[in-house]
């Protein structure tokens, strides 16, 4: 019952907010967020915390707050703009794209492609890639705890022609889909636990993932570092980077491939601060089994 008392309310404030101009409807949904970076200080102080890690001294307080302040406001847009998805099907002039190239590149390889993404500004609107190509792509994703609320989302996603792949149950699928010359989207800017490498990241230890290393050596595809950056206000900039190739006959290829990932991620994460997901526990002490290459 309580699954589906958060369904209705979040489709009715879904519904209620698409009948504003996209500029209301953010400015509403950056107030909201402005409140819960003042009521929630716990997720204010690890965001604030995850900013020190990566700026130090470079930055004083009040430019960190204001990182961090407009980070909570980066989720809530994202979280908006996947509930308005209909909308913006309609009006796809709002998204402009770069890079485009790499991909059709890879692509002729035969070999599939790997697109690196991370939460850094509107992560979900990277769906409009395949539904504007019209290549076929995949997502690995990480299943919402209410069932209903998980099936609304990834209908959201299979609506810009994106597919949705479990991560319970995706390397076989994932496999599949590369032999087939498909693209697959893997998120590398979350803590990996001891399934990952233990990495640098911004100079910190952290465990990262390094699934997109091994499925590049597994099945000869390439890596593409991807990214949804916002503009202002409903407008996007979708943006393909250059392709990373892995050597499979270096020595450390896995570490050497996702120590050069992350290194992409951090520049881009430099460039816009205020759209990386700083509020996630990046950094957490070190697991005794991680593997440590």
């Amino acid at each position: 019952m309580l699954y589906s008392l958060e369904l209705f309310i979040i489709r009715c404030v879904a519904w209620f907010l698409s009948l504003f101009p996209i500029k209301i409807t953010s400015s509403f949904a950056c107030g909201v967020a402005s409140i819960i970076f003042l009521f929630m200080p716990k997720r204010r102080k690890i965001a604030l915390d995850n900013i020190e890690k990566a700026y130090g001294s470079s930055l004083n307080k009040k430019q960190k707050i204001k990182i961090a302040r407009a980070s909570f406001q980066n989720m809530a847009l994202s979280v908006l703009e996947l509930f308005i998805t209909d909308r913006m099907l309609n009006e796809l002039d709002r998204f402009e794209f770069e890079g485009l190239e790499h991909a059709e590149k890879a692509f002729g390889q035969g070999k599939g492609a790997i697109l690196v993404i991370s939460h850094l500004g509107s992560w979900e609107y990277l769906s409009f890639l395949p539904f504007i190509t019209g290549q076929k792509w995949s997502v690995v994703v990480k299943n919402v705890r209410n069932p209903y609320l998980d099936q609304l989302v990834n209908e959201k996603r299979r609506k810009m022609a994106l597919n949705p792949i479990s991560k319970k149950s995706s390397i076989r699928t994932v496999l599949k889909e590369l032999k087939q010359n498909h693209g697959v989207g893997i998120v590398i800017d979350q803590w990996a636990g001891p399934e990952g490498l233990w990495t640098q990241f911004f100079g910190e230890g952290t465990s990262t993932t390094s699934i997109p290393s091994r499925l590049a050596k597994q099945m000869g595809s390439v890596m593409i570092p991807a990214y949804c950056l916002r503009k202002s206000a409903g407008s996007y900039l979708i943006q393909l980077e250059e392709s990373l190739e892995l050597d499979p006959n270096q020595e450390d290829w896995e570490k050497s491939a996702t120590d050069k990932l992350n290194k992409r991620l951090e520049a881009k994460i430099l460039e816009y601060p205020e759209q990386w997901a700083w509020v996630h526990r990046r950094w957490k002490p070190k697991p005794d089994n991680i593997r440590n290459l």
